[in-house]
């Protein structure tokens, strides 16, 4: 990330632009992608409830935590690392947690779309509008085809990610996602704000949902070099900013947001294993 985005800009400049910004900031980034991932992790209970998987709120959070080291995997499918867990510490059968990590992604989608519509009203720009209310109509006609049949060997989870994917809890997780994703684009917008930037909250919004967007459907791991060169070019676009200090605006963020969540996630992944070690004694001798 940060070599090609200096072999963009020049290493000397883009470092320079890293100087130059205000450090003091970037907890406050860290700690609003945080809240993001505390407003998911409440939506993974909304769908472990619904789909009655009893799992005790300190080791779901545990579980949805390591998860977050598959964010650099393609659109993220590689949290399907969380049905491994939940299969490993709670027999719940893989085909039976596998379509909320479905569901996930696809209220990922329609939330971040709500964000860039949002913002597309707010600056007026109507060509962004319109694609992004078409994008989220085809979301939901696919999520509500007869697509999902196609999961038919996988016996229970037709039925499942269709009680996910149910229109009125389609509807609340795509706002609650909405929502967290807005911390997101906040952290994004503390990071322009820390280089003095002349990006509004509104193309901050733009820039990071189109750049996120674009490198979740580029199917490549965490959208690398396809994200950031999508959000280079906004902010420099929409910002009239140089190409050091666009280039530095799109490291801070993917530091703050990307690569934040899989420091977070490898921590959450330790505890998960140490959880797990001290359960397997326990688990033993109920069974013998």
């Amino acid at each position: 990330m940060v070599l090609g985005l200096g072999l963009y800009a020049d290493f000397g400049s883009l470092g320079a632009e890293l100087r130059s910004f205000r450090w003091e900031l970037f907890p406050l980034a860290l700690a609003l992608t945080a809240l993001n991932y505390v407003l998911r992790f409440g939506r993974w209970q909304r769908y472990l409830a619904k789909l009655e998987l009893e799992v005790p709120a300190g080791r779901s959070f545990a579980i949805f935590v390591a998860g977050l080291t598959m964010t650099i995997s393609p659109a993220k499918l590689g949290e399907l690392l969380k049905s491994g867990l939940l299969k490993r510490a709670y027999d719940v059968p893989v085909r039976r947690s596998a379509p909320v990590v479905l569901a996930e992604r696809v209220t990922d989608a329609t939330g971040v779309v709500v964000l860039a519509v949002v913002a597309g009203a707010a600056g007026r720009n109507w060509p962004l509008l319109v694609t992004a209310v078409l994008a989220v109509t085809a979301l939901v006609v696919v999520v509500h085809s007869p697509l999902l049949e196609r999961f038919g060997r996988l016996g229970e989870a037709p039925g499942a990610a269709r009680a996910l994917l149910g229109t009125r809890l389609l509807v609340e997780m795509t706002v609650l996602s909405a929502v967290s994703w807005l911390f997101e684009c906040l952290a994004a917008y503390v990071c322009v704000k820390g280089l003095r930037l002349d990006l509004s909250l509104a193309e901050t919004i733009v820039v990071f949902t189109l750049g996120s967007l674009a490198g979740a459907v580029s199917f490549l791991p965490g959208g690398l070099g396809v994200a950031e060169t999508s959000m280079t070019g906004l902010i420099k676009v929409l910002g009239d900013t140089t190409k050091a200090q666009a280039a530095a605006a799109t490291v801070l963020i993917r530091l703050a947001t990307l690569w934040f969540a899989v420091a977070l996630g490898l921590i959450g992944l330790a505890v998960e294993e140490r959880l797990y070690r001290r359960q397997e004694p326990v688990r033993r001798s109920s069974i013998l």
